[in-house]
């Protein structure tokens, strides 16, 4: 169960907000569609892949001891592709 909530379950998360950033920030004439893309392309595997060996090496203890970790990484990419979406809006770029 862990592994299906840790991994998969993120995976669906970080899919679903990659998703929305691109929509919403489509036609606009910026690339931040393309960076959140480019973002996601690499950052959805990395994350999945962490996780997985987060939850591994800590398969003994309880889930609270890890849970800290396991969602400071999950969050790094929608992080980084809502900064990304801020800077365009905040300096026109």
């Amino acid at each position: 169960m862990r592994y299906v909530l840790g991994v998969l379950g993120i995976l669906l998360l970080q899919v679903g907000f990659s998703f929305a950033v691109i929509s919403a920030t489509s036609g606009g004439g910026s690339f931040v569609g393309l960076g959140a893309m480019l973002l996601a392309i690499l950052g959805i595997p990395l994350t999945a892949l962490i996780n997985v060996l987060l939850i591994h090496s800590h398969r003994k203890n309880r889930i609270s001891h890890f849970l800290l970790r396991l969602v400071l990484v999950s969050l790094a990419l929608p992080a980084a592709q809502l900064t990304l979406m801020i800077l365009v809006s905040v300096f026109r770029l």
